[in-house]
């Protein structure tokens, strides 16, 4: 395996384990690494739209889809742990990555009313709504970060 791929599998361990993301550093540690090869393979993996750095940061993660690495409004409880996804669609990835239940709370984001999504077996459970995207997703990596 190259070492971009075991940088990659090390990262999303991590997050499955603790729900937390983990830095270079991290990576490094738990890898017997060099933390700049680390960072050199959060830039590669990055370019080809596998992670995103944190701009002012290149030793932590800001996104490594479905995962966020900041709360964002996109919580996902599995279990007693809580994830953060980047959007309501990772939301669902997040359940999906972990191959488990989920819990999504989630706003109407036109009135604010309170739903929960749901993950049971592998399967959304029906609830009536909808999920807007304001950008096309052909157009996300424009500015993956704010869009």
């Amino acid at each position: 395996m190259d070492f971009d791929t075991t940088v990659k599998l090390a990262i999303y361990q991590t997050i499955a384990e603790s729900a937390k993301t983990p830095t270079s550093f991290d990576v490094a540690t738990a890898l017997g690494a060099d933390e700049a090869d680390v960072r050199d393979a959060f830039l590669r993996l990055h370019q080809k739209r596998l992670l995103v750095p944190e701009p002012d940061d290149s030793s932590r993660l800001r996104m490594a889809p479905p995962f966020s690495g900041v709360p964002t409004p996109f919580p996902v409880q599995v279990g007693e742990k809580r994830y953060f996804a980047n959007c309501i669609w990772d939301a669902f990835g997040v359940a999906a990555a972990l191959h488990a239940d989920a819990d999504i709370p989630a706003a109407d984001g036109h009135a604010g009313e309170q739903i929960t999504l749901r993950v049971r077996d592998g399967q959304p459970v029906p609830e009536p709504c909808v999920a807007h995207f304001a950008v096309p997703a052909a157009l996300w990596w424009k500015n993956i970060i704010y869009t």
